[in-house]
């Protein structure tokens, strides 16, 4: 239903319960039920909506249909011609047929928008406060892809969304150059430098970061499937020479058979060659589930082993088709880590170490890691500038500001009686104990378990969520939110709800309440498997390049009137438009599939911008102006639109178009409480489709029925109008001509 519809309905149950005696509740079962219901007519000579109401005229005499019906026309008509743009109500043959008044709906919108009043209106919903998202806030270690990519557009789109009602509102980058993560890189970017190795000139800076991250984590990870793989493998020697002892004695335990008995025994005699023992593993394997299937007896012990080492060989093939790819790429690059990681425990304590000296203050340590995230951030900026994102801050999870707090907070934590030093001297929390004393803790995980978590290592370093605790405090009391929206993955959907439990029990009662957690699926590819760690990911960079390029061939294909230079102009801009609206186009909470090579099938941007072209262009024909050098004269000329007054014949799709138009401040309040500005775009969406079906069917500035002429023309301006605010919220570049 519409906004039209929807009000009618709404006033529906008012007109039957006072004509007919009937209970309201009734009346909302049978339309809940659709036995009632309001539907477009047949024929706009029957009016505009029709209501069956056969329903409810079933306990009245046929003959005095007529006089009921009429009697609910007349009421229904009363209840909703001042709020439901309602002109007549008529009763025919068991319907009530309304017939709305379009004209007043339109005359009353562009009034709307000229005056300025449906801006105020939507500025009251913030008022002014303090509002901070933070948003992208990805790990400083290599480029932004597109799933770090979907954060970020919808972080940007709800900050100006929020902005567009009322909120002051600040966007932070929180800057997580403390973790893992960027320790692993800063020990490969100092093998790096120290064996004098450079940046290729042509390679972006993150991007080269990701490669030394990536190449890193490959090589230490191998290190370590080795060490895994040939403990494993010699504990399976072990196992087979005894079981085939017991095989020589014939008592081998659960009913070996006969083949399994000599592979056993062939691994122990051949331990001493050349034995490639992962082929009998797999031959191991097969001739264990053909004993089973036989008479459901197997070794348990071995038939465990097996199944470790065949995980620990399928993740070891991984990440060496890995290494290959790298090293083929980057040699000089993998030389240098190649000969350092040779022994992954001490890579290991080393990275480690790094970790302890950053969060202890160790300048020279602290510059290093400060050194490269920085780095990596300038790559980000530079990827999110071409997308129109900017942040009002980048607070670095190493600054002393930030790394204080997360001291207090463990030191207040500690204070409590939910806090215990656990074997090894870590401390916990224990948030399962907290529920029973506080109902809001218990609320945030029902019906699951608080559990417990750690909040400081054993050896004194503290995790991320509780740094991430502490930042949550320095953007409210610092820097003065009075509310925090967190654009960050489901996944840490339990780690969000520990950090507003954490709040709650040290007394942060407001902070807690006033933390909101925006959450997002993940993007998948077809055919393909993102992994950070392995240098395998589609970035924002590539995406933009592709979707150029797809714009490019199309605009070339169609021989257009642009020069090279607006060509290149034309498809750069679309591109950020039909990257951030493919980015925005699913609801936040469910996973965004799509396949990079069928970029050019999916041009939401495209759409929105042509429909806005040429609405453009008909004020350029009219006026000879140009709505983005001077939007001021545009809404001077709204007003003067609708003087003519008169009414007029609506076709269907200016009748459309209208009830979009009417939709466009719910839509945004909409959009702005669930959290989901995908909604923002399939408004405008719809919009634009329904203006170009109008557009391509009815004259507007050679209509000759005056009345049309100026309703065609209020109707192009309000499309303008709703649209470029729309494109403002979505972060969408303007364009003159396509």
């Amino acid at each position: 239903m519409n906004e039209i519809s929807e009000c009618i309905v709404s006033h529906l149950p008012d007109a039957l319960s006072k004509v007919l005696g009937i209970e309201k509740d009734l009346v909302n079962v049978l339309i809940t039920s659709g036995k009632v219901k309001v539907a477009p007519t047949p024929d706009s000579k029957l009016g505009d909506y029709g209501i069956a109401i056969h329903a409810v005229l079933r306990n009245v005499e046929r003959s005095k249909w007529d006089e009921v019906g009429r009697a609910i026309a007349s009421e229904l008509y009363s209840v909703t011609y001042d709020k439901c743009w309602v002109e007549k109500v008529d009763f025919v043959n068991g319907y009530v047929n309304v017939t709305i008044d379009y004209s007043n709906i339109l005359t009353q919108l562009v009034r709307d928008f000229a005056t300025g009043k449906v801006f105020e209106e939507l500025k009251s919903v913030g008022m002014g406060s303090h509002v901070i998202v933070e948003h992208t806030s990805a790990n400083p270690v290599h480029p932004l892809h597109i799933g770090s990519g979907r954060n970020s557009v919808l972080g940007d789109t709800y900050a100006r969304l929020l902005r567009k009602l009322g909120f002051n509102v600040q966007t932070r980058f929180y800057v997580n150059d403390m973790g893992r993560q960027v320790a692993v890189l800063v020990y490969g970017v100092s093998v790096a430098e120290s064996k004098g190795v450079v940046r290729p000139k042509s390679l972006k800076v993150d991007h080269w970061y990701g490669v030394i991250y990536a190449l890193t984590h490959v090589l230490v990870e191998l290190c370590r499937l080795r060490s895994e793989l040939k403990g494993k493998m010699n504990l399976l020697v072990e196992k087979a020479e005894s079981a085939c002892r017991d095989f020589a004695n014939n008592e081998f335990s659960g009913g070996a058979s006969r083949d399994l008995g000599f592979m056993l025994c062939e691994i122990a005699w051949k331990k001493n060659f050349k034995l490639e023992l992962l082929e009998y593993t797999k031959r191991l394997y097969e001739v264990l589930k053909r004993q089973y299937a036989r008479d459901n007896t197997v070794p348990t012990e071995i038939l465990k082993l097996i199944d470790e080492i065949r995980s620990l060989a399928r993740e070891y093939r991984e990440y060496l088709a890995a290494e290959r790819r790298l090293a083929t790429h980057y040699p000089e690059l993998y030389n240098a880590l190649k000969s350092s990681v040779l022994d992954y425990k001490e890579v290991e304590e080393s990275i480690r170490k790094l970790m302890v000296l950053a969060e202890g203050g160790k300048e020279d340590v602290l510059a290093l890691f400060r050194r490269v995230s920085e780095s990596v951030i300038s790559g980000f900026k530079e990827t999110l500038k071409k997308l129109d994102i900017e942040f009002n801050g980048f607070d670095y999870e190493s600054s002393n500001e930030i790394l204080e707090k997360a001291r207090n907070v463990v030191k207040d934590l500690a204070k409590t009686s939910y806090a215990r030093v656990v074997e090894g001297g870590a401390i916990e929390v224990d948030l399962n104990k907290a529920a029973e004393d506080h109902e809001y803790v218990k609320g945030l995980f029902y019906p699951d378990q608080a559990g417990r978590f750690v909040v400081q290592r054993s050896d004194g370093t503290t995790l991320y969520v509780t740094r991430d605790i502490a930042y949550t405090l320095y953007k409210f009391r610092d820097l003065g939110a009075e509310r925090v929206y967190n654009v960050i993955a489901v996944e840490q959907a339990r780690e969000q709800k520990q950090l507003k439990a954490v709040l709650h029990i040290l007394g942060y009662v407001k902070e807690a309440e006033n933390l909101h957690h925006f959450a997002y699926e993940m993007v998948h590819l077809k055919g393909a498997r993102m992994s950070g760690r392995r240098g395998t990911y589609y970035t924002v960079d590539e995406m933009l390049v592709d979707s150029k390029l797809n714009v490019l061939q199309k605009l070339v294909e169609k021989e257009s009137s642009l020069n090279a230079e607006e060509l290149m102009s034309v498809a750069e801009k679309l591109a950020v438009a039909n990257t951030r609206t493919l980015l925005l186009s699913v609801d936040p909470g469910k996973v965004l599939v799509f396949d990079p090579k069928k970029l050019g099938e999916v041009e939401y941007g495209t759409i929105i911008e042509y429909a806005f072209v040429r609405a453009q262009g008909v004020v350029r024909n009219l006026w000879g102006l140009e709505f983005l050098n001077e939007p001021g004269a545009i809404y001077a000329k709204m007003a003067d639109a609708v003087k003519g007054g008169g009414k007029m014949q609506f076709s269907p799709e200016e009748k459309k178009l209208i009830e979009i138009l009417i939709k466009f401040k719910d839509v945004l309040l909409e959009s702005y409480r669930e959290m989901k500005p995908n909604k923002l775009l399939e408004y405008a969406i719809g919009l634009a489709l329904e203006f170009n079906k109008f557009y391509e069917k009815y004259p507007v500035i050679g209509e000759r029925d005056a009345f049309k002429r100026s309703a065609r023309i209020a109707l192009t301006l309000m499309v303008l109008v709703v649209l470029s605010e729309l494109m403002d919220i979505m972060g969408i570049p303007k364009l003159k001509r396509m």
